[in-house]
Formats: C-alpha cells, sequence, structure tokens
C-alpha cells in the first residue's frame, strides 16, 4: 500500500495556554433523553468545564435536528463544547464509507458554527474485529487515510480510539494506523479502561499512546464471565491514583472527558443526572489528590 504524506504531526492537548491542569468534561451520550440546552445546563451546573455533543442518530444533538436557532443557543452558552461523537467504521462497505465522509463534513460545519474561535474535535472508533486486523489493516490505512483528508480540507481535528472488541484494540495498533496516514488531522485517544480489560499495563500503554493522543477518556470496567462491563470511573478496578499520578508526572494538561458507557445507559434504573453527578465527584476528587486540578 502507498503510504500516504500528508504534513509532520505535532500533538498538543487541546487546552489555552492560560488555562492549566486538566479540563474536565462530560457528554450528553449518556442523557439521551434530555434536550441539548437541557443537558448542557446540567453539565454546566455539575461543573464540569466542558460538554461533548453526541452527533450520532437518536441523539438530540444528532445535526438533522439542530436547527439555526438550536445552533445559535449551543454557541452562545457558556460551557465550552469540547469534542463532538460520532460511530465510525473503517471496514464498512464503499456506500457507507461514503456517508462516513460526508458526515465527517457535517460535523466539520456544525463544529465551526457552534465554536468558531476553538471549534471542537471530533472523536470516533474504527470498527472491525481483532480477527480482520492481519488481513484488513491495510484498508483500514487506506480509508483512514480517506477520513483525513476530508478532515484536513475541513479544517476538523479528529481524535480516534482503540476499543476492545474492535480491529484496533491495543495502543500499538492505534500508533500503527497513524503512523502509515501521518495527517495534522488525526490524532488518539488515551483510554485506560480498554486496555486494562485486555490485561495490558498502565505506564506502558500510556508511553506509547499518550504522546500522540489529543484526549484522554476515563471510565471503569472489570470482566464478567470473560466479558467487559464498563462503569462509572471510580466504580471498578482501575488505580486512579497510580493512574493520575502518572499523567501527572508526564505533565499531561488538556481536556479528560468522561464516558458513560452504553452498557450503563441501557440499564433498568439507569439516571443520567445521577451518574453524571456521581461521575464528577468520583473523578474530581482524584485529579485534585493528585494535584491535576
Amino acid at each position: 500500500m502507498r503510504r500516504r504524506i500528508f504534513l509532520p504531526v505535532f500533538v498538543t492537548p487541546l487546552v489555552r495556554a492560560s488555562q492549566k491542569g486538566v479540563r474536565l468534561s462530560l457528554g450528553n451520550y449518556g442523557m439521551q433523553g434530555l434536550s441539548v440546552d437541557r443537558a448542557l445546563a446540567l453539565i454546566a451546573g455539575i461543573g464540569y468545564d466542558g460538554a461533548e455533543l453526541c452527533l450520532m442518530a437518536g441523539w438530540p444533538s444528532e445535526p438533522g435536528l439542530l436547527d439555526a436557532a438550536a445552533r445559535q443557543r449551543i454557541r452562545e452558552q457558556r460551557l465550552p463544547i469540547a469534542s463532538l461523537l460520532e460511530n465510525f467504521n473503517l471496514l464498512a462497505s464503499d456506500a457507507e464509507h461514503s456517508r462516513t465522509l460526508n458526515r465527517i463534513r457535517i460535523a466539520a460545519d456544525l463544529a465551526h458554527v457552534i465554536s468558531p474561535k476553538a471549534p471542537p474535535i471530533l472523536q470516533s472508533v474504527l470498527g472491525g474485529t481483532p480477527a480482520d486486523w492481519d488481513s484488513l489493516q491495510s484498508k483500514m490505512a487506506q480509508r483512514l487515510g480517506d477520513w483525513a483528508k476530508v478532515a484536513h480540507e475541513s479544517r476538523l481535528k479528529m481524535v480516534l480510539k482503540s476499543h476492545i472488541g474492535s480491529a484496533s484494540d491495543t495502543p500499538e495498533k492505534l500508533v500503527w494506523l497513524l503512523d502509515q496516514v501521518r495527517s495534522p488531522a488525526l490524532s488518539a485517544i488515551y483510554d485506560f479502561s480498554h486496555f486494562q480489560l485486555l490485561g495490558l499495563g498502565l505506564e506502558a500503554s500510556l508511553e506509547t499512546l499518550l504522546p500522540r493522543s489529543s484526549l484522554v477518556t476515563v471510565k471503569d470496567g472489570r470482566l464478567v464471565d470473560g466479558k467487559p462491563q464498563f462503569l462509572l470511573p471510580g466504580e471498578g478496578t482501575v488505580d486512579y491514583d497510580k493512574y493520575f499520578g502518572v499523567l501527572k508526572k508526564k505533565g499531561y494538561q488538556g481536556w479528560m472527558l468522561v464516558e458513560i458507557s452504553r452498557q450503563l445507559q441501557v440499564l433498568s434504573g439507569y439516571d443520567a443526572v445521577d451518574a453524571a453527578r456521581k461521575s464528577y465527584r468520583n473523578v474530581a476528587t482524584l485529579l485534585r489528590r493528585a494535584d491535576l486540578r
């Protein structure tokens, strides 16, 4: 496969130079039943520093549901929109791949309307299964080059996640993909919850992926009968004192996104407001203890 060369990649955490430490954000991904206005007001009221909007079908922040007035309200509310959430698949059909490229353009348009001076980044997983990697990694890199080209032309930054159960499930695989494309539009997400469940070490995975990452995502997890079960941050088996201590030593300053897993959202009795408050209390306390906030 021909390597796609764009420009050298220099990854910087997405935080203004005047703002020190870690800034905590939460998406409305876990608030599917709330309007965008209500979700953003709730996130701000709890104490988060920023928010993420879920652009996937079925969420109130799906771009097609946001008219000019809604976009203006998002732009004028006080909470920075740090990121946007999508769910793309590098190994989808050709027709779906074309739709993905258009969705990147749509996300870019929204990003520049709601925050012209600091457009939010767009995050996505990469799709596939671990069994696909050996035979289809070149196709994944080629498709990722297409994503990067459209994002770069649209003046949009994309951040990508290695996810347990996906073709790219380790830090090394994600770094390999980024190295094939070498686009300034692309960087990584560091989400230890996936690596922990694969038995990968915290410090080794941070050493590999954090220098290439523009966003840190936190949630917790455990294996139940060999299957991943994701939890609110601080309610599982991640050693956050160690984790945040390493982040402190490495000088990380940027956005940290709390993710409330879909596995929790579909449980009977799930309370979006309670989950948002618990997550803030857990993570903010740990960040302060590590002198990151």
